[in-house]
């Protein structure tokens, strides 16, 4: 081939009807090499220019194609491309679902320009990814930290403090918190066509499942290497409890389908109820997992066990639980309902939030006035305001209590309170020896006067009546043996009675 035929080939080549600036600019550094070719002196060199002449030509073909392919695919994405996602789905190839479903999304995104929704949507799935590359990454870590460790005791390498850290990583609820702001905002696609609103729910489902599946991954990875570890569900449910409203079902879909198991459902549930405190999807799990088990399920006895579980170590979960639990129970069955709010009294009165239980103990009081045991609730509520401090409530509303005739049974209780709260106010003497004298009267043997007869005693040792203080301590001692009150009367009678033998 002549150089003269290079030239004339390549003038053909640039009358082509399809050609790119690419092309034009090759033909031009190819005429060159034609023209410097008259002028060759080695035939040798002369072949290696005809190859390199003939590599071109196919680079500048195939970049052509490959350009006009291109270009065909960016016109015909419209109307292909949700049919080829729609095939990959079916044909669960995640992988090139998620490649095809990117190009789209990233159309739709032009197409729509700043539409919020879906910068949103878009933020959504960028902290989602962000988020799995940081519990994948810390997982692995973990994993490989536990690896060496393993193999450098194999070699009598002794751990050092360290080590014994390795698998310390960053609770889940933390990553979780750390991202709600983000996925509080509703996204509403009103605007885009139906077929593009389908596509971006499958879209997003797809997404989440790739991501969880890859935290899934890694954390067995971790479980199988550490038996003790468990946070692997904790993990998991992350990104799950991120795109679900508090009253609205996991996506358990997007769950490598081993995890769609009953005992990992159950593990799931657990972890939502104790680990990040979500009782309703707790509830949910549990009843699909029973479902798939063909078992019976009630929601009421799910919520009284969680809260049994959870009334020392999570008591505002427990009372939630049994909030939840009266939802289950028919208005007409007042009965239960007023048992399961005694129950969540008494839960904040172990826990010592005594503003909690008064506040429950009075609801069952003002809901149920004529239930035969909301006296026992305004008993309750004013012992709850007493151990709380809440003196001026307490003298405030408590002879509306002390009148009340269905309330006879817990008069002497509440004459204690009252008289307990006056003695913390200045200037109440009168008040005071005014109701020691009607409970001393009227119930003198009851184990409630007690502590009357206990701050008696000690008046009478501050004014100096260390004969009046003995008797009447010795008094209280033989009554009530076995009070609290008597028990302190005996370390004061012991001082006392000295004093009193010498007059």
């Amino acid at each position: 081939m002549s150089s003269k035929q290079v030239e004339k080939a390549f003038c053909n080549f640039r009358k082509c009807r399809h050609k790119t600036d690419l092309s034009v600019n090759v033909c031009d550094y190819l005429m060159g090499i034609s023209a410097r070719m008259k002028t060759a002196i080695s035939k040798r060199d002369l072949v290696c220019r005809y190859f390199f002449l003939l590599f071109s030509i196919y680079f500048i073909t195939s970049y052509k194609s490959s350009a006009l392919a291109a270009n065909s695919d960016e016109i015909n994405t419209e109307t292909s491309s949700f049919n080829i996602f729609q095939q990959a789905l079916g044909a669960a190839d995640d992988a090139r679902a998620a490649l095809v479903g990117d190009s789209i999304f990233r159309l739709l995104e032009q197409k729509y320009g700043n539409d919020a929704n879906l910068v949103n949507l878009g933020h959504r799935l960028s902290v989602s990814e962000s988020l799995t590359k940081k519990m994948v990454s810390q997982l692995k870590e973990a994993t490989n930290k536990l690896i060496l460790s393993v193999t450098s005791e194999s070699f009598g390498k002794k751990k050092s403090a360290g080590e014994e850290k390795l698998l310390q990583i960053a609770p889940a609820k933390s990553l979780y918190e750390e991202a709600t702001n983000v996925f509080s905002a509703l996204v509403n696609t009103g605007s885009l066509e139906n077929r593009e609103k389908a596509f971006l729910a499958q879209y997003y489902d797809l997404k989440l499942k790739i991501f969880i599946s890859a935290t899934a991954e890694a954390g067995q990875s971790l479980a199988i290497a550490e038996p003790t570890f468990k946070g692997m569900h904790d993990y998991v449910l992350v990104l799950l409890l991120l795109n679900a409203s508090k009253e609205n079902l996991l996506n358990v879909s997007a769950l490598p389908l081993w995890m769609r198991r009953p005992e990992q459902l159950d593990v799931l549930s657990d972890s939502c109820l104790s680990h990040f405190d979500f009782p309703y999807h707790a509830m949910m799990l549990a009843k699909q997992s029973a479902k798939i088990r063909k078992n019976s399920f009630s929601e009421l006895d799910f919520y009284r066990f969680a809260a049994k579980r959870l009334r020392k170590s999570r008591p505002h979960i427990a009372v939630d639980c049994l909030g939840r639990a009266m939802n289950y129970i028919s208005d007409q069955n007042s009965d239960a309902i007023v048992d399961l709010q005694f129950d969540m009294t008494q839960i904040w009165l172990e826990s010592e939030n005594y503003a909690g239980a008064a506040g429950q103990a009075l609801k069952i009081f003002e809901t149920y006035p004529n239930h035969k045991r909301s006296c026992e609730a305004a008993w309750l509520a004013y012992y709850a305001l007493s151990k709380s401090n809440n003196i001026d409530r307490i003298l405030a509303d408590i002879d509306t209590v002390l009148v009340n005739k269905r309330c006879l049974e817990y008069e002497p209780k509440f004459m204690y309170i009252k008289w307990h709260a006056l003695r913390q106010k200045p200037n109440e003497a009168a008040r005071i020896a005014a109701i020691e004298y009607q409970l001393l009267k009227q119930y003198g043997s009851d184990p409630v006067v007690a502590p009357v007869l206990l701050a008696q005693g000690i008046d009478l040792l501050d004014s100096g009546d260390y004969n009046g203080a003995y008797h009447l301590l010795t008094q209280l001692l033989e009554k009530f043996p076995n009070d609290s009150a008597a028990t302190q009367a005996k370390k004061i009678l012991v001082e006392l009675k000295p004093r009193t033998e010498k007059k």
